[in-house]
């Protein structure tokens, strides 16, 4: 390297590396069905949808509200349609906002609305388990299955006075302004912006609201939805990164807000800056994980402060500001983690990448997916096998490629 000259960026690294042809597209399409593997499957989902949509109608005759005070919809990384599921043994999270309505909780005291909810959702124990309180939801464990509820009561708030169209309870300060809806909104809004060598793809996600129960998100989750798949690669590197981390690193390691918030503001800076320079969705993908932490602001003082785009009266970051450091310390261990491990594997070539460098960033999950593309019973190229597992379908001749489309069903 010339003395004084700044050394090449990462992505521009490993994209000169990878070529972005052939094995470009490999890693592309792994990661696509590696993120497939990681869904609930169809039983389970039905099931868990068949809990989800009873709930409502279970609360209101609990509570005796009308039924249109009962508002459920799904918040969080299910609503954004960035979920992975937890590795090992544990169980898939659905997170579930009931906004309670009426006149009954215009001015109710929040441990009183908070509790006389936890009783509502008793009486089904031998399904769903003894509710569980937490600091602003209630755990439905629903024993046996695989998956659990976080069911967070919130009421209106129409004066604004928390600063949020809701309010939850809050043990420290009674009430806290909430607005789930409204994030996710922002976020897949700009999830929507496609980059020009995507602009000719079919397939797009489209996430809709619907009053009193919001169905599950259901669509799929394409390649060219790069800015979910970027977000549940990043969440599925942090769970593998801290698996086996101490409880203190565990504790402050970065929390999902955080990581979509930061992600997103850079896809949209990408965006509006590069769009027509891009190649390829993997060059998009190692772009936002290299420009995410410019989004972290810092003041005069040495403040955190990751906002919420939408109620910036919130701090995503705040706790980042009253642990020493730990938590802030942890986000760049964990980040540039991230990128020596993308980095190890990515410029390896495809088929001879190491199981270690392999599990660091996706686990036994992408062990197993890279594992499948590497061989097809019976005959055809690896490549072939890579495409093929990543559509689900079955080439109905081995030896010949047959043409696959993007669309892929993933994890809502």
């Amino acid at each position: 390297m010339i003395p004084g000259q700044q050394p090449a960026k990462l992505s521009e690294r490993l994209l000169k590396s990878l070529g972005l042809s052939r094995d470009g597209m490999r890693w592309e399409q792994l990661i696509v069905s590696l993120l497939k593997r990681l869904e609930l499957d169809s039983t389970a989902r039905a099931d868990a949808e068949r809990e989800y949509l009873r709930l409502a109608d279970d609360i209101a005759t609990k509570l005796d509200l009308p039924r249109h005070d009962v508002d459920v919809f799904p918040q969080g990384s299910m609503r954004t349609q960035t979920t992975i599921r937890p590795r090992g043994a544990a169980n898939f999270d659905i997170d579930i906002v009931v906004q309670l309505s009426g006149p009954k909780y215009q001015y109710r005291d929040s441990e009183e609305m908070f509790e006389e909810f936890g009783q509502a959702l008793k009486g089904r124990e031998a399904v769903t388990g003894e509710p569980t309180p937490r600091r602003r939801c209630w755990t439905l464990q629903y024993p046996g299955k695989p998956f659990y509820f976080d069911v967070t009561p919130a009421v209106p708030d129409n004066k604004r006075v928390y600063g949020a169209a809701l309010r939850v309870r809050d043990p420290d300060t009674q009430w806290s302004p909430s607005n789930p809806k409204e994030f996710a909104d922002w976020f897949c809004a700009r999830a929507e912006l496609r980059f020009t060598f995507a602009q000719s793809t079919a397939f797009s996600s489209v996430v809709e609201a619907r009053k009193s129960i919001d169905p599950l998100p259901a669509e799929p989750v394409g390649i060219d939805d790069i800015l979910r798949r970027t977000v549940q690669l990043m969440k599925l590197h942090r769970d593998n990164f801290y698996h086996y981390a101490d409880e203190r690193q565990k504790a402050a390691a970065p929390i999902s807000v955080i990581i979509v918030t930061l992600a997103t503001h850079a896809y949209e800076e990408l965006y509006r800056t590069r769009r027509t320079s891009m190649g390829s969705p993997i060059e998009v993908v190692l772009a936002i994980i290299e420009e995410m932490p410019k989004h972290i602001r810092k003041d005069g003082v040495g403040r955190y402060s990751v906002p919420n785009p939408e109620l910036v009266t919130e701090n995503f970051a705040d706790r980042w500001n009253s642990d020493q450091g730990a938590r802030a310390r942890e986000f760049k261990r964990w980040h540039s983690q991230l990128e020596l491990h993308l980095e190890a594997l990515l410029t390896d070539e495809y088929s001879s990448s190491a199981e270690g460098k392999l599990r660091s960033v996706f686990g036994q999950a992408g062990i197993d997916a890279w594992r499948d593309s590497l061989q097809i019973p019976g005959g055809g190229t690896p490549l072939l096998k890579s495409l093929v597992a990543a559509a689900g379908v079955q080439p109905r001749n081995p030896s010949i490629a047959t043409p696959v489309g993007r669309k892929t069903n993933t994890l809502a």
